[in-house]
């Protein structure tokens, strides 16, 4: 009997994702436990491998088609054994003459009022040639119009009528959108899957939390003193392990978030109701990593209970990771804060969005000497700009002030940590 492969789900917040690659190709002999398909999600890429052993009897989605969370993908089977790709797997594929479709097909077909038969003058994408749902959304409109909508992105669902859609249809639509512009003025680059769900989650964030942004001015003299100290030692050790600023200051956020755990919570809501807040008992603190094209924000688990050359080590492995496309799930998922670091860019002060379900985000500026006030005297110092957005729903004005007070306060003199 085959075996249905089905889009996996890499988190807790994965909802679709596309097989960037498949590693085996129709009619080819499989064994459980090897490399089968590559998936890509928003996040990262993961090796899959093989459920089962048999013979790959069907690829039912394109590389790079994103499809939903448990969405068939594939078949494994028996050798000669044939199956169709929307029907239950156990279902042999018809033969003799005709164009063979599938019962989803079948039943989308009866729905949109599509006869099958003028489908005969192209050949389904189905797996030896079926005729699937895709295919029969493609019925929907004329040869020369289905073109023309798939080179402009618009789905043909997006076509409320009845009747067959036509040139003109989508024409009329892409002068709709704003499409019609001469080529010659403008590029149109389609939206990766990446960018779609950064988006997607950035809306999210920006819609359903009420965030307020806290700024504080501050002096990282003591900090970056202690940096060097630390460094010197380390390459007096022959490691080749360096502290950044963020190592040093996810280790001491994790001491304050454990202080304040309404920081480092999240909110559980059913259908838009708040119905309880979840305290965090370890400090999980992503860290944001940009690549071309898109932003990943890697974490590091249990980093109160770590001390500061693991978290670099950590830091340095979690990047490098996200650079080659290397990142676990796991090391993408479960955050309880996040630090965003846009100092080496030259960037002095920004509002970073909350990365859900976490209640707050860190934003750090560049560092930048600036007269301050010591003592009575007007001197030089290295200061930086510390903005902390936070959940409004779990974080008061009140506590979020202390807590950005309490990290002005550590990182200008760090020896109050061992307090």
């Amino acid at each position: 009997m085959a075996m249905t492969i089905t889009m996996p789900k890499l988190g807790l917040t994965m909802n679709s994702g596309s097989v960037r690659q498949w590693k085996k190709k129709v009619g080819d002999a499989v064994k459980k436990g090897e490399l089968l398909y590559v998936v890509a999600t928003d996040k990262l890429t993961v090796d899959m491998e093989s459920p089962a052993d048999g013979v790959l009897l069907a690829i039912t989605v394109k590389e790079g088609e994103e499809v939903p969370v448990g969405a068939p993908i594939g078949l494994i089977g028996a050798q000669g054994e044939q199956a169709s790709p929307d029907a239950p797997a156990d279902t042999p594929a018809p033969t003799g003459a005709g164009s063979p479709s599938s019962p989803k097909a079948k039943k989308l077909a009866r729905e949109k009022g599509i006869d099958l038969a003028t489908l005969s003058t192209f050949e389904g994408t189905g797996p030896r040639g079926w005729v699937v749902a895709r295919d029969v959304l493609r019925g929907k409109a004329s040869p020369v119009a289905a073109k023309m909508a798939s080179e402009a992105g618009i789905a043909l669902e997006s076509f409320d009528t009845d009747k067959r859609v036509m040139k003109a249809d989508v024409q009329a639509k892409i002068a709709l959108l704003g499409e019609s512009i001469s080529p010659e003025s403008h590029s149109r680059v389609p939206a990766t899957q990446v960018r779609r769900i950064i988006g997607e989650r950035m809306l999210q964030s920006v819609t359903t939390i009420p965030s307020v942004c806290y700024f504080a001015d501050v002096d990282m003299t003591a900090l970056n003193t202690l940096r060097a100290a630390y460094n010197e030692r380390l390459q007096k050790k022959n490691l080749k392990i360096k502290i950044s600023v963020n190592d040093i200051l996810m280790k001491l956020c994790a001491k304050l978030l454990l202080e304040n755990p309404m920081v480092n919570a999240s909110v559980e809501t059913v259908n838009g109701e708040i119905k309880a807040f979840i305290l965090h008992n370890d400090v999980n603190v992503g860290f944001a990593v940009a690549l071309t094209g898109g932003l990943l924000v890697p974490n590091i688990k249990n980093v109160e209970r770590k001390h500061l050359t693991r978290i670099a080590e950590e830091r340095a492995e979690l990047v490098e990771k996200a650079r080659s496309g290397g990142l676990a799930p796991d090391q993408m998922t479960g955050g309880t804060f996040t630090i965003s670091n846009l100092g080496m860019m030259d960037v002095g002060a920004f509002t970073p969005i909350i990365n859900p379900p976490e209640a707050a985000i860190l934003g750090v500026g560049t560092t930048t000497d600036k007269p301050v006030a010591v003592d009575g005297s007007v001197v030089i110092r290295p200061v930086a700009a510390f903005c902390l957005s936070a959940d409004h729903r779990l974080v008061d004005g009140a506590d979020a002030a202390r807590f950005l007070s309490q990290l002005k306060e550590l990182v200008e003199n760090p020896a109050l940590f061992l307090l």
